[in-house]
């Protein structure tokens, strides 16, 4: 029999603040699986935004053109969770109950499968607020049939990419377990982890954990929202003494004076940052395919795999390939763009492959929407639509940080990675029949979390 697979998505969680010298929080568990598993320290999403990651891991290929744009998941046949099924998998989990989660939810066999989110009725529900309950009560049901697979998205870290505090990490609010909001609510996420893991056999089980995307951690803990005026007592003042005909231009009056004065005590703040410092305050929804944006953490765990650091480049459309020739499962006839990372484990050298990028959806086009793709050495993205506009090249070994843009001195390489992108830029992909009723729901959740 195959072995049991359960899979842990944390949900903008960056690969530096999962394993490195350069973090302050506490993950005495995670470090403990590191430390008896394989972890792939350079780890790269193709995009900066959950949608199109997901599409990515499900399915091993790259989201190109009109694929780039869906705005939920598209589980066309044969993804991999198909596989798994047709190999005599039965699945089960937890995610966010999203309306662009609905083509996953037809796989899960536990009927209470989601965790709600967005709801005005009902706080949000995180490891601790009830939802390592959950998780650890779909491990521990005699119902579930093996072998399984089990999916838990964990949505900890998200309130800090909607502008609010995560809930229940009030005992992690301190300098102990992170310098910064985000290192403090990582610390949180370990912790209950921690939980959850003395429920698995581990021995027995393969053990995934990555992210989506990664996230902005605002330098010195001041984030774009910071530098604006609250403007409290003029607000109380208007909505009492001004007509109710008034409040709503009253309202757009000061937004607009709030970001002027904001913007202005931002740039003042930021004199003396660098490129990388100052993006890190940019508001959280900025596109963005700056790797603090798309370096996730990944590892294999249990059935006992060997104990290594990967350190080439692998993407997250590496992941089920990878599990499939780990647990010897029968070769797949789909093309892929991802591949097993098995010979890499066993020793084997590997060529390494350029990583398609894009940025997540917007619901108008933007200026920051861009392409791009990522080697181990260099990074080069340039807008969506115009290959001469917003045009990056990075040395990634000599410039982690992406302070340098080295594209104009470099055009010969620039137009060497344009051409690679060209060739990857194909649309493999049929198009996803729009039901304008879901299309609808969808928008209102995004609107609601702040993406549109």
């Amino acid at each position: 029999m195959y072995p049991n697979i359960i899979f842990f998505l944390i949900d903008g969680l960056r690969a530096d603040q999962f394993y490195g010298n350069n973090r302050t929080c506490k993950t005495p568990n995670i470090d403990s699986l590191i430390k008896n598993g394989i972890f792939c320290e350079q780890a790269v999403s193709s995009a900066d935004g959950t949608i199109t990651s997901l599409n990515t891991l499900f399915t091993s290929n790259f989201q190109v053109s009109n694929a780039a744009k869906y705005r939920k998941l598209v589980l066309n046949q044969n993804n991999f969770i198909d596989i798994l099924k047709k190999n005599g998998y039965h699945i089960y989990g937890i995610f966010p109950n999203f309306t662009s989660f609905n083509s996953l939810r037809r796989y899960f066999e536990n009927k209470n499968n989601s965790f709600h989110w967005i709801e005005d009725n009902a706080p949000p529900e995180t490891l601790p607020t009830g939802l390592t309950e959950r998780i650890t009560r779909v491990l521990e049901s005699t119902e579930k049939q093996e072998p399984y697979f089990c999916y838990f998205h964990i949505f900890d870290i998200h309130p800090l990419r909607e502008g609010n505090k995560p809930i229940g990490i009030e005992k992690f609010d301190n300098e102990e377990f992170g310098s910064n909001m985000y290192a403090r609510t990582v610390s949180s996420i370990d912790y209950w982890l921690g939980k959850i893991l003395t429920k698995i056999d581990i021995e027995k089980t393969l053990l995934v954990i990555t992210g989506d995307h990664g996230e902005r951690i605002p330098f010195d803990d001041k984030g774009y929202s910071d530098f604006q005026p609250k403007f409290n007592s003029a607000t109380k003042f208007g909505r009492k003494h001004l007509p109710a005909s008034t409040h709503k231009i009253g309202g757009k009056i000061f937004g607009r004076v709030k970001n002027t004065i904001g913007k202005a005590k931002l740039t003042y703040s930021n004199t003396e940052l660098t490129p990388y410092q100052k993006r890190s305050r940019d508001p959280h929804y900025t596109l963005s395919l700056f790797d603090e944006l798309i370096r996730v953490p990944l590892i294999f765990s249990g059935i006992k795999l060997p104990q290594m650091i990967i350190s080439q480049q692998v993407s997250l459309a590496d992941i089920f390939p990878t599990i499939c020739g780990l647990i010897d499962l029968p070769p797949f006839n789909i093309t892929t763009d991802g591949r097993s990372l098995v010979p890499l484990i066993n020793g084997n050298s590997q060529k390494e492959h350029p990583i398609y990028l894009h940025t997540m959806p917007y619901e108008k086009p933007s200026p920051l929407d861009s392409v791009g793709l990522r080697t181990s050495k260099y990074k080069y993205f340039r807008a969506e639509n115009n290959m001469n506009e917003n045009v990056n090249l990075y040395d990634l070994k000599n410039d982690p940080f992406e302070n340098n843009n080295i594209a104009k001195t470099n055009e010969e390489l620039v137009t060497r990675f344009e051409q690679m992108l060209m060739e990857m830029q194909n649309d493999n992909f049929l198009q996803d029949e729009e039901n304008p009723e879901e299309l609808q729901k969808i928008e209102f959740e995004l609107k609601k979390m702040g993406y549109m």
